[in-house]
């Protein structure tokens, strides 16, 4: 059996590249790595492949991907400050322990930001509905 271990990376969809690079590395704290043609925005080990959405298709509606905060509240103040639109307000999870929100990148794609309530975490296993 193959074993993966770690997620290397997640396409990232967007209507103005530029725009959302400068966004996830200026405000969200993401660090930017060039590789030719491809920009990758990385998180720990994780890296997001920002590409232009296709023509005529916007990026997703929900969300393109989940990135984690220690405060969530904290983070939408200091986002919604700078002006971030906040797609979907904070709500409690129902497949986690903790709440998440959905913010808009500038260049069109949704984020879904998570704060985790101890335990629970990405290698917890003792997780069950409330």
């Amino acid at each position: 059996m193959v074993r993966v271990n770690n997620v290397s990376h997640i396409l990232y969809p967007v209507m103005d590249v530029a725009r959302s690079v400068e966004f996830l590395s200026k405000t969200l704290g993401l660090y930017v790595q060039e590789r030719g043609t491809t920009t990758y925005l990385g998180c720990g080990d994780t890296l997001l492949e920002v590409v232009q959405a296709q023509p005529g298709h916007e990026p997703a509606t929900l969300y393109a991907v989940g990135l984690a905060v220690e405060s969530l509240d904290e983070a939408l103040r200091e986002l919604q400050g700078q002006g971030v639109e906040i797609v979907r307000e904070p709500w409690n999870a129902r497949t986690f322990w903790g709440r998440q929100a959905v913010i808009r990148d500038p260049g069109g794609a949704n984020i879904a930001l998570r704060e985790w309530r101890a335990p629970d975490g990405p290698h917890f296993t003792g997780w069950h509905p409330e």
